[in-house]
C-alpha cells in the first residue's frame, strides 16, 4: 500500500524534476532538438501520470482506512498539470511574441 503511494510520489517528482530542467535548458540554448525531446516528454508523461492517479484510485476504492494519504498523493501527481500548462504556455506563447511580435 504504502509502496504504491511512494512510487506515485516518486512520479510525479521525477516528472517535474525533468521537465524543469528540459524547461530550463530550453530557455538558455533554445534548441530545436529540446523542443522535440520536451514534445515526447510530455507525451510520456500524460501517458504514466495517469496511470498512477488510476492506480491510486483504485486503492482508495479498496482501502478507505488510508484516505488522507491517498488523497495527498492523488494531489501531489495532480500539481503537475498546472505546472506543465504554464512551462508549454511560456515557450511556445511568452517566448514567440518576443521572438515575433506580430504573431
Amino acid at each position: 500500500m504504502y509502496n504504491i503511494i511512494n512510487i506515485s510520489k516518486a512520479i510525479a517528482v521525477s516528472s517535474f524534476a525533468l521537465g524543469t530542467i528540459l524547461f530550463m535548458l530550453q530557455l538558455y540554448t533554445n534548441s530545436v532538438n529540446l523542443i522535440g525531446i520536451g514534445f515526447v516528454f510530455v507525451i510520456l508523461s500524460i501517458i504514466i501520470n495517469p496511470i498512477s492517479v488510476i492506480t491510486l484510485l483504485l486503492f482508495l476504492l479498496r482501502n478507505s482506512n488510508n484516505k488522507s494519504k491517498i488523497l495527498k498523493a492523488i494531489g501531489f501527481v495532480l500539481l503537475n498539470i498546472p505546472i506543465t500548462a504554464l512551462y508549454i504556455y511560456m515557450l511556445f506563447f511568452t517566448r514567440l511574441n518576443f521572438i515575433n511580435p506580430d504573431w
